[in-house]
């Protein structure tokens, strides 16, 4: 069997997954398993070191699997507050991405750069030389599916040290303000319903300020990137 044909049944291999996660669960029959009532009593049934070990265990598996991070982090957040909640969503997801980045890695990388050919040089000696400061500034920056991202940079030649070093700080401001959101709204709005009057707490305010300074910081970065390397180009 030729190199081509062996590509071309890895990233055939890796789309027929991501349709098929797609289409799994899109099932209605489905989405009660999926929803945060469910995984929040299915967790919160299990004795303390289970419930913290499984909540691991889905995130990891869910982000994989390309579930909505925000729905898995709700349900962290409520269950075991603003601290524990942090760390254990923030472990889930690097572990999570790293999974998802070797298997585009393992699966796509060589139909990919076999199809393009030499058009991907350009892209893989920027992320070879520049992959840490810019896979950073993108993960500070929420503007990116995090999934998605986790697989695009599998098909990339971003060092696995730069990959994972930029994914673990990268994410862990926003998954904190996360957290704090949700673990000072989260059980009211689940038990009572959102209200208006919510709106006004300071602390969402605090929270919500944290957010857009994230967001600020993650673009003044970039620009400042863009600025040191520009003389270059």
């Amino acid at each position: 069997m030729s190199t081509r044909v062996r590509s071309a049944l890895k990233i055939t291999a890796l789309l027929l997954f991501l349709v098929g996660v797609v289409l799994l669960f899109r099932f209605p029959s489905l989405g009660q398993y999926v929803s945060i009532a469910y995984l929040q009593a299915t967790i919160d049934n299990l004795d303390p070191v289970a419930a913290r070990l499984a909540y691991l265990g889905i995130y990891i598996v869910g982000t994989v699997l390309l579930l909505p991070g925000t729905l898995m982090s709700f349900v962290g957040a409520v269950l075991f507050g603003v601290i524990e909640g942090t760390i254990y969503t923030w472990i889930g997801a690097t572990i999570g991405a790293v999974l998802a980045f070797q298997m585009a890695k393992s699966l796509g990388r060589g139909f990919v750069e076999g199809l393009l050919g030499g058009r991907l040089a350009a892209l893989d000696e920027r992320l070879r030389e520049h992959g840490f400061t810019s896979l950073l500034v993108i993960r500070l920056v929420p503007l990116f599916p995090f999934s998605g991202l986790n697989f695009g940079c599998g098909l990339t030649s971003i060092r696995f040290s730069d990959y994972l070093l930029a994914t673990m700080v990268g994410i862990l401001p926003g998954t904190f303000v996360y957290q704090f959101l949700f673990a000072r709204f989260g059980r009211k709005i689940l038990e009572e319903g959102f209200a208006w009057e919510d709106l006004l707490d300071p602390m969402l305010a605090l929270a919500l300020g944290l957010f857009i300074a994230f967001i600020v910081a993650g673009k003044m970065l970039s620009t400042r990137l863009k600025r040191k390397a520009s003389p270059t180009q």
